[in-house]
């Protein structure tokens, strides 16, 4: 089980939504876990207007973290889905300097080789976060945020998560914490609101499952939500034979399989 893991998503609820029942499971084993949300949520929302949603956002996530236990959560404060328009390597950096601050010896964070993925700022977090993590042992990248040789971190361990997974090879048990993942999930009221609400929109555009149209109540998002992830991670588990799960593409070190299984 790591010991030290480093969060780093896009937006607050992307790891409630996708690594929140793993995450509680790591912290319960006596993890310590840390979080870095990339942009500001600025743009999650049909009604609010951007100040107050970035406020509300701000403080959902610090009511999810205290659900799962995290011991803290860093706000980078890009703009919600502009991330493209920001230099990548400044991004890395910042995320590269998350990382030797923390000294994780894992990183949880989105999978940029995922297929279909349309959300830039997931592709862009991912992509950061994984060259951050390959370069942080590195002292020639960033000098400045290398103080003393600890600054330099090895991360060991990489769980990518993503919407449609290419490649995974990893199935976590979370039955014993699926209730805390959707507390946790729960908190982030903006979110859910804006998630229920474009389900009833593509509803409405495509003219599928209107028998269950009028049901739907985005201001009383809660037993959707909780129904509709139960449903979910007990289709990832069920492959397992677990009774809910979330599933990963994970990565330990470097493949050195090929030259170390047959020693000279």
């Amino acid at each position: 089980m790591p010991e030290r893991i480093l969060v780093v998503v896009a937006h607050a609820d992307d790891m409630e939504f996708l690594a929140g029942g793993t995450v509680a499971k790591m912290v319960e084993g006596g993890a310590e876990v840390a979080e870095v949300i990339v942009t500001n949520n600025e743009r999650g929302s049909y009604d609010l207007p951007p100040g107050e949603l970035i406020e509300r956002s701000r403080q959902e996530a610090e009511d999810a973290a205290s659900i799962i236990g995290l011991r803290d959560v860093e706000f980078l404060d890009y703009p919600d889905g502009m991330l493209s328009d920001i230099r990548f390597n400044e991004v890395r950096e910042r995320i590269m300097g998350q990382i030797r601050k923390f000294r994780p010896d894992t990183l949880i964070t989105w999978d940029p080789f995922a297929p279909y993925e349309t959300h830039q700022d997931h592709r862009i977090t991912g992509m950061a976060a994984a060259e951050a993590a390959g370069f942080a042992e590195l002292p020639l990248y960033h000098p400045e945020q290398v103080k003393t040789g600890e600054n330099l971190v090895t991360v060991s361990g990489k769980y990518f998560i993503a919407k449609h997974h290419t490649d995974p090879n990893h199935v976590e048990d979370i039955t014993g914490q699926i209730d805390k993942k959707i507390r946790a999930l729960l908190c982030h009221r903006t979110q859910m609101e804006l998630t229920l609400e474009g389900i009833k929109r593509s509803i409405r555009a495509t003219g599928s499952y209107l028998d269950i149209y009028k049901s739907i109540d985005p201001k009383r998002y809660e037993t959707f939500i909780d129904w509709a992830v139960r449903k979910h991670d007990a289709q990832v588990g069920n492959q397992r034979g677990f009774r809910f799960g979330e599933v990963f593409r994970l990565e330990v070190g470097d493949d050195l399989s090929s030259i170390f299984d047959d020693p000279p």
